[in-house]
C-alpha cells in the first residue's frame, strides 16, 4: 500500500512538473509539496543518487552548493541540485523529482542539496545524506532561527550517526556538531589571522557548550568564527584537516595546506566569507576523491553565483552588487564590513535590506536592526548611503546610532527605483546590498544606473 501511495504520488508530482514547465513556470518548488502531501514519507522511497551530499549552515550555503555543483559538473559528473528551488522538504523533493525515472530512480551520479537548518528533522528522516558540509552556525533572523543552541539541538538530533561531517573548524559551535558521527573532516583559514585579545562578549558563543565554562579567544575574525579554548575543560577550536595558509590578493590565489602538501588555487571573491566558502568546497571536492590538481583546474572555470555576488564596470563606474541577507544581523554587518574595507575614498551604498514578505502581509520586527552593527557604514570613505523600503526610516535611526551623519543619508520609501538619488558623480564606486528576495528589484538599480552612465 506504500508503495502504490509513493508511486501515484511521484507520478502526480511529474505530471504537474511538465504541466508547468509547459506554462513557462518555475517548478522548483509545488510539485515536491504535492508529493510530500500525497506521500509523507516520499523522500524515503526514492531511489537517490550512489552520493548525497547535503550541505547546510546559517550563512554560505547557497554558495557553496552552487560552486560544488559547477565543480562537479566541470569534472564530468551528472548533478541534481536544488539551485533553482526552496532548500525545505518540497524543494528538495522537487530537485530530485526533476532527475527521477518514472519509478523513482534518481538518474544522475550526484546529489549536492541545499538544506534549511530547521528542515533537517524532516528531510534527513528519510533521505540520509553520505556527506553533511556546515558552513557555520550563527545568530540569524530573531522571528525564523531563534538561537544558535536551538539550531544545533535540530542538527544533532537529525544528523544520521554514519554520516560523513564536513565542518567549520573556526566555529566551536559547528565543530562539535553531531557528536554521535565519527567520520569528521575540519576545514578553516590561518592566513591574515587578526590580533589577539579579543572579547566574546555579545556574541553567540561567550560559554563553552561542554562545561559551561568561560572561553577565551586566541583571535576572532568576526563574530565567533576565529580560534577559541576554554579556561575550565581544555576544550578547543579543533586542528583543521585542511587550512588556507595565505591569501594573495594581487595574484588572485590562496594557499591551502592539507596532509599531502600545499596547493594554489584561484581566489574566487576576497571577502572573508567566501574564503571561508572557497575552503569548505575544496575540502567537500578532496574527501570526493578529487585531485588538487582537478580542483584547481576546475576553480579556473567558475565563479560566485551572481545572485550572491557581481561586479560591473562601466565608464569609470564601478558597480559591486551583493546579497545582505536582510533580518540577518551577522550576515548585514560583514557585508557593510566589506564595503568600509574595500580601497577607495567616495563610495556610495545603496540598501535593499527590508523583508520584502513582511511588507505584504504581516509587520517586520525592527529589532534586528539594533542586533547588527551598523558601525562600518560610518567609515569616511562612504559619502553617501540611500536606505529603501517602507522600513527605511528606522535603518536611518540605527545608522545614525552607529555614528553616520545624518547629512550623507538619503531616503527612499519604496522596494522599486531609488537609484537616481546616488551621487554617481561625487561617487564613483556604488555598492549595491540587498536581500535575497529582492535581488530583481536590486538589478532594476544596477540596470537604471548603467543606462543612466552611458546615456553622458
Amino acid at each position: 500500500m506504500k508503495k502504490l501511495r509513493f508511486y501515484l504520488a511521484l507520478w502526480a508530482a511529474k505530471t504537474v512538473m511538465a504541466a508547468m514547465r509547459l506554462l513557462g513556470r518555475n517548478a522548483s518548488y509545488l510539485p515536491g509539496k504535492l508529493a510530500v502531501k500525497l506521500c509523507p514519507d516520499f523522500l524515503a522511497h526514492l531511489r537517490p543518487p550512489k552520493t548525497v551530499i547535503a550541505v547546510t549552515g546559517t550563512n554560505g550555503k547557497t554558495t557553496v552548493s552552487n560552486l560544488l555543483t559547477s565543480l562537479l559538473r566541470g569534472c564530468g559528473y551528472t548533478v541534481t541540485n536544488n539551485a533553482l528551488g526552496s532548500n525545505i522538504q518540497g524543494g528538495v523533493a522537487a530537485a530530485l523529482l526533476a532527475d527521477a525515472s518514472l519509478a523513482g530512480k534518481v538518474k544522475t551520479d550526484v546529489a549536492v542539496l541545499e538544506v534549511d537548518e530547521r528542515s533537517s528533522l524532516l528531510v534527513y528522516q528519510d533521505l540520509k545524506p553520505d556527506y553533511l558540509v556546515c558552513t557555520n552556525l550563527m545568530r540569524d533572523s530573531i522571528k525564523r532561527n531563534a538561537h544558535t543552541g536551538f539550531i544545533r539541538f535540530l542538527l544533532d538530533k537529525a544528523i544520521p550517526a554514519e554520516t560523513k561531517l564536513i565542518l567549520n573548524a573556526d566555529d566551536l559551535i559547528c565543530a562539535g556538531l553531531a557528536p554521535q558521527c565519527q567520520d569528521r573532516t575540519y576545514f578553516g583559514v590561518s592566513a591574515e589571522a587578526p590580533a589577539t585579545g579579543a572579547s566574546l562578549e555579545g556574541l553567540d558563543l561567550v560559554y563553552c557548550p561542554n562545561c559551561g565554562g568561560n572561553l577565551e579567544a586566541e583571535y576572532l575574525r568576526y563574530d565567533h568564527i576565529g580560534r577559541l579554548r576554554c579556561r575550565n575543560c581544555g576544550l578547543s577550536s579543533p586542528a583543521p584537516d585542511l587550512r588556507i595558509t595565505a591569501i594573495d590578493r594581487a595574484a588572485g590565489t590562496v594557499t591551502l595546506a592539507q596532509a599531502g602538501g600545499e596547493q594554489t588555487y584561484r581566489l574566487l571573491n576576497d571577502n572573508i566569507v567566501n574564503i571561508y566558502n572557497l575552503c569548505c568546497a575544496v575540502a567537500v571536492l578532496t574527501r570526493l576523491g578529487l585531485s588538487p590538481e582537478r580542483i584547481a583546474a576546475g576553480l579556473g572555470a567558475v565563479e560566485i553565483v551572481k545572485s550572491r555576488y557581481d561586479h560591473v564596470e562601466t565608464g569609470g563606474l564601478k558597480i559591486t552588487m551583493q546579497s545582505a541577507k536582510g533580518q540577518n544581523p551577522g550576515a548585514c554587518a560583514r557585508s557593510f564590513r566589506y564595503v568600509a574595507d574595500q580601497p577607495g575614498e567616495r563610495k556610495a551604498v545603496f540598501l535593499l535590506i527590508d523583508d520584502k514578505g513582511d511588507s505584504q502581509g504581516s509587520s517586520e520586527n525592527p529589532c534586528w536592526l539594533y542586533d547588527c552593527d551598523f558601525s562600518p557604514l560610518a567609515d569616511p570613505s562612504i559619502g553617501q548611503l540611500v536606505f529603501s523600503g517602507p522600513r527605511c526610516l528606522d535603518q536611518k535611526l540605527r545608522a545614525e546610532i552607529a555614528g553616520v551623519p545624518g547629512e550623507r543619508i538619503a531616503l527612499w520609501p519604496s522596494f522599486r527605483g531609488g537609484g537616481h538619488l546616488l551621487d554617481t558623480e561625487g561617487c564613483r564606486d556604488i555598492y549595491i546590498l540587498y536581500d535575497v528576495y529582492l535581488e530583481k528589484e536590486a538589478l532594476e538599480v544596477k540596470k537604471a544606473l548603467m543606462e543612466k552612465e552611458a546615456g553622458k
